[in-house]
């Protein structure tokens, strides 16, 4: 059974990799996509580049490894993607390996990494060009040779770990340092300082005989020094990209508009779906009964070290949701550090319950947009829960058909949900614009970056509403995306919808245009104008 599922969720990512419209998208991926492309082109190999500059918003592995996928299998969605699916491969092999150390079970340490692999987090983020999946790995690495260490006492598990997690800098910058700091301050906090009788007590005799797990933190510092002096002394422009990316970039995210802290902890929440309640439920009865095991100092420290990790990420006012998905993974790793198995986890009748709504959600959405299909599938989820909960109280098919409707669950919404209600494939509406030059008119520069990258051949070329005269001259088409007025000379060819990125209502209007299904608050119209008419 393990073995199908594993089998299954590789089909998913298989299925899904080459669609430019990915279900869960993430904005920062066109970037990304653009800047290997461009990369590529331009022969900028070394220092990536973008809109004709060296790249200044990230550090180039991710663009590095991109560029080697489209190299190999030829510029495409799926060979760009490609490099996520690996790091998500990884670190599934990383958690598959790290439980069977813990429980040594093979039957456990498949099922958990499987689970691991239908979550919300795998499902987006293996999907997509992102540094997430990449992180998620990297993280993973120092923890599983940091438990190797322990373990064996052997210095080379830590001294490898670190030197590999430092090349972790090249995705996003120091921020995996402090990351894998903060693991350590959480270590050395529940297995050195102790609180006696009121009173605060430093064993200083335990942060001797542990002193090399802090010297070998030094091994993770190695490439980026090496990267830094590079930069700065044999690239022209290094200075400069230096400055921008500690300063603009990440010290920038402090005087950006300060976002809500809500939305760090609600990427916990989502995240984790669809075994938030699961997660929810283990935590909070491992502090109501304090459950002893031999793991106990792992299980503290990663308690303290989530509390560090989410205080670090309200500081900034920039506070994104995956922010936190690089710590999503040890969640996985607390059943079988506590000696819990996964199905007396999900077979709890809280789980069961959450489960049970969650498909009459579906069933009711699916009636409300007409989609025949998760109508069908999520009448089937229903039916083999209430069999396994009221009706046949055989322990296996219990367990077995709360774990299927449960993994099954992100699936259904992916291919008879969000698939079916997808944009238009823009090759297919704007059918005999490649090969040929298009003005796209909108109010962000990215929007013509995803033109570019979805439609290769053409040479596009990006117009604020205000500009259309002056950039949009020399074009023979042009894609509206903000209705704006264009100049007499560009008639129109096609017209299609897409969904709108944020939504301008409140509830009560939500709810109404639900109801009414009018497309019209969901959606925005765009439209493709060729200069000279059809002619």
């Amino acid at each position: 059974m393990v073995y199908f599922l594993f089998v299954l969720l590789l089909f998913i990512f298989g299925a899904l990799l080459g669609s430019p419209d990915a279900p869960f998208p993430q904005g920062d991926e066109i970037m990304h996509i653009r800047s290997i492309r461009e990369s590529l082109e331009n022969g900028s190999y070394l220092i990536p580049s973008l809109s004709g500059l060296p790249n200044p918003y990230k550090p180039p592995l991710l663009f590095w490894l991109g560029m080697i996928t489209d190299q190999i299998f030829g510029v495409s969605y799926a060979s760009e993607r490609m490099v996520s699916v690996l790091f998500g491969i990884g670190s599934l092999i990383l958690i598959y390996n790290l439980v069977y150390l813990i429980r040594n079970s093979k039957t456990e340490s498949l099922l958990t990494a499987t689970l691991f692999g239908f979550s919300f987090l795998s499902l987006k983020f293996f999907g997509l060009l992102m540094m997430e999946g990449a992180m998620v790995f990297f993280l993973l690495f120092y923890f599983y040779s940091f438990y190797q260490y322990k373990r064996t006492d052997k210095a080379h598990y830590l001294l490898i770990g670190s030197f590999i997690s430092g090349i972790g800098y090249l995705l996003k910058g120091p921020i995996l340092h402090v990351y894998i700091l903060l693991f350590l301050v959480s270590y050395f906090y529940v297995n050195v300082i102790r609180f006696r009788n009121g009173k605060l007590t430093i064993l200083w005799n335990r942060i001797i005989k542990e002193k090399f797990i802090i010297v070998s933190f030094v091994f993770t510092l190695l490439i980026p020094i090496f990267w830094i002096l590079y930069l700065y002394f044999n690239v022209p422009s290094g200075k400069d990209l230096l400055r921008f990316f500690f300063i603009t970039e990440n010290i920038g995210k402090f005087y950006a508009t300060n976002q809500s802290g809500i939305r760090i902890w609600f990427g916990w929440l989502l995240y984790t779906v669809p075994f938030t309640i699961v997660f929810f439920q283990l935590i909070s009865k491992y502090i109501q009964k304090q459950i002893q095991t031999k793991h106990q100092s792992y299980v503290i420290t990663f308690f303290v070290f989530f509390l560090l990790v989410t205080t670090l990420h309200l500081l900034p006012n920039r506070k994104d949701p995956y922010y936190v998905t690089p710590f999503i993974s040890f969640l996985f790793l607390l059943p079988p550090m506590l000696n819990v198995k996964w199905e007396s986890l999900l077979t709890t009748n809280t789980n069961q319950f959450t489960i049970l709504i969650a498909y009459f959600l579906l069933t009711l959405i699916s009636i409300i947009l007409r989609l025949p299909f998760l109508f069908i599938f999520s009448i089937l989820g229903i039916l083999m829960l209430t069999s396994s909960i009221w009706f046949f109280q055989n322990k296996n098919f219990k367990w077995r058909a709360i774990l299927f409707a449960q993994i099954f669950l992100l699936p259904l919404i992916i291919f008879f949900l969000l698939k079916p209600m997808s944009d238009p494939d823009l090759k297919e509406v704007t059918n005999g614009v490649e090969n040929n030059s298009i003005c796209v008119v909108a109010e962000n520069p990215w929007t013509a970056m995803d033109v570019q990258n979805k439609l290769i051949d053409t040479k596009v070329q990006f117009a604020l509403p205000l500009t259309i005269e002056e950039n949009c001259r020399n074009t023979k088409y042009l894609i509206n995306y903000v209705g704006a007025t264009l100049p007499k000379d560009f008639e129109k060819v096609n017209d299609w919808y897409h969904w709108k990125q944020h939504l301008q209502l409140n509830s009560r209007m939500l709810f109404r245009s639900i109801l009414k299904m009018d497309k019209e608050k969901f959606q925005s119209e765009i439209s493709l104008w060729k200069k000279g008419g059809l002619k």
